[in-house]
């Protein structure tokens, strides 16, 4: 035992004085409503939603940026707002919703930047290993040689404008729904010499021509083939895991991307017109001659089919359309998802769906999964059996752990009592 304790104590005294103190000192200056619904000041809610707003909101920019909101958003850049490129705008607002022109330093201030560098754009846009293979991106070196820019301080708003980047016709939230498109380079550094098909146990990969054959084969035989691909033009935008938006487009401005003279451009490659000398005067490119490059030119980029299609389908085809769903879902699932298939089947169960339905469902899983999957995911099966289904080669050996790791009570969902004992 230690003889003088007297140290101890002194120490102790003071830890407990301290703590004493820091109790006390928390009651008396502990803020307003601290720890009223939690470890936070409640207060602060009110006081942060009573600050005024410095970014301004895309709905305010209408009102009185009303042509350009209506070009922003129907193209590409629909989902970036304002003040990612413009900055701010709580200074720009409040000076001319006041109405004073007189106050020259506040006239100052609401001045917005217009002006678009090269960082501004490659921001987003620099092509980058860490962001995701199908985000539109650039090596700005290559993307110029590729244009044959001659100038390499060429800024990116001689060619693209950033409130309808690549002046889509149509809205892009309207775009044509597209099964999901890959891309060997999202997964390799350059595009391998052989196709995936020669690759034992290669996942597939769906390609225009699947589909499209006949416009790829004649594609092939016109002079755009050798230096871009279908998606140089047919821009993908992918959604989820399954689709995407595919951009059908055809607006002269979007050809004109490649093929207007511009001083910075190359005068030889690729071929270039002056615009809009070229069709005579700009005044007869009316709304509904948007399209009238490939009034002339549509030959010599493959067959294409300028009048519009609402659908493709005939008019009977919602009540019939099963019946060929039954005998071809693979040519169904060119164009739809089983996500369209879901919207409609899942308020509205099948007739085979009755009261005895969960008995006999393995049978008719077994006969054809793939009307089973027009409805349902990969792992509901195992969400509902709590094991793999169905059961993989070899499992006979290996079910004992999952007996032992899960309960005979799994089992019993499909096997009778006695169904063990036929083995043991």
């Amino acid at each position: 035992m230690l003889k003088d304790k007297k140290h101890i104590i002194a120490i102790f005294s003071v830890i407990i004085i301290i703590i004493f103190i820091g109790v006390i000192a928390g009651i008396f200056f502990s803020p307003e409503s601290f720890g009223k619904y939690g470890h936070y000041r409640w207060n602060a809610n009110n006081e942060n939603a009573s600050l005024k707003m410095v970014n301004q909101n895309i709905n305010t920019c209408k009102e009185c940026h009303e042509s350009i909101y209506q070009l922003h958003e129907k193209d590409a850049h629909y989902s970036v707002p304002c003040v990612d490129c413009h900055g701010a705008g709580n200074l720009h607002v409040e000076f001319h919703k006041s109405g004073d022109s007189t106050n020259i330093s506040a006239k100052q201030l609401a001045v917005m930047p217009k002006e678009f560098d090269f960082e501004g754009c490659l921001y987003c846009h620099r092509k980058l290993k860490a962001r995701p293979a199908d985000f539109p991106q650039v090596n700005q070196e290559e993307h110029y040689k590729f244009l044959h820019i001659t100038d390499s301080k060429t800024k990116c708003i001689e060619c693209h404008n950033p409130h309808e980047p690549i002046f889509l016709l149509t809205d892009v939230k309207q775009s044509r729904i597209h099964p999901i498109i890959n891309r060997c380079t999202e997964c390799h550094s350059k595009n391998p010499e052989k196709s995936f098909k020669e690759v034992s146990d290669h996942p597939a990969i769906f390609e225009c021509k699947d589909c499209h054959k006949e416009v790829v084969n004649d594609f092939n035989q016109k002079p755009h083939h050798k230096y871009i691909d279908c998606r140089t033009c047919h821009l993908y935008h992918k959604e989820n895991e399954t689709t995407g938006r595919i951009y059908k487009n055809g607006n002269a401005k979007f050809c004109l991307l490649c093929h207007e003279k511009k001083p910075f451009k190359d005068e030889k490659y690729p071929p270039k017109i002056d615009w809009p000398s070229h069709i005579g005067n700009l005044s007869i490119l009316q709304k509904s001659d948007e399209k009238i490059c490939l009034s002339c030119h549509s030959e010599q980029i493959h067959k294409m089919d300028l009048k519009v299609k609402e659908n493709p389908h005939p008019k009977n085809w919602r009540p019939e359309h099963k019946d060929f769903a039954k005998e071809k879902p693979e040519m169904c699932k060119r164009c739809h998802t089983t996500n369209e298939c879901a919207s409609c089947h899942l308020k509205n169960k099948p007739q085979t769906h009755n009261d005895s339905w969960l008995k006999g469902h393995s049978i008719a899983g077994e006969k054809n999964k793939t009307s089973c999957d027009f409805c349902h995911k990969q792992n509901s099966c195992n969400s509902c059996h709590k094991v793999v289904m169905p059961h993989p080669k070899g499992f006979d050996e290996l079910h004992k752990e999952v007996v032992s790791q899960k309960g005979r009570e799994v089992c019993m969902k499909c096997h009778k009592e006695n169904f063990c004992g036929q083995c043991h």
